[in-house]
């Protein structure tokens, strides 16, 4: 009778540990489901003073904005044409007081397009530019 009980015993021990390892599998495999849409570019910043910045970014966000806003990277106010980058890495730039503004690039390529609407892929790279209209 013993021997019964112990071998019962074990048989529900295992059955325990292959339902953890399991549920330990399911948990990792949701994971990296939602993290398989995750793009990581390149972001430049070029301050006041010509210093930069490279940050990479990993995010699943659908345009450079919304993955810039939520790495903290940037600030900005949204208007009728999208987010208008206020600061980048704290460096606020004021057009109404000096002309200055933050210019994107897509590459070397001066954007036609503002952050809100500039999607993101694998492998971009990005340059956030502090410039000064005159």
């Amino acid at each position: 009778m013993k021997n019964k009980t112990t071998v019962s015993t074990i048989r529900l021990s295992v059955l325990f540990v292959l339902m953890a390892a399991l549920a330990l599998c399911l948990a990792s495999c949701e994971t990296e489901e939602q993290n398989s849409n995750a793009v990581t570019f390149t972001l430049t910043v070029v301050g006041p003073d010509g210093t930069s910045t490279e940050h990479t970014v990993t995010s699943d966000a659908d345009n450079l904005g919304d993955a810039l806003l939520n790495e903290g990277i940037i600030e900005g106010t949204e208007d009728q044409y999208g987010l208008y980058i206020t600061a980048v890495n704290g460096i606020t730039a004021d057009f109404n007081t000096d002309g200055a503004y933050w210019a994107l690039y897509i590459g070397e390529e001066y954007a036609m397009t503002g952050v809100s609407s500039t999607p993101i892929a694998e492998g971009d790279s990005f340059k956030l530019v502090y410039e000064v209209y005159a």
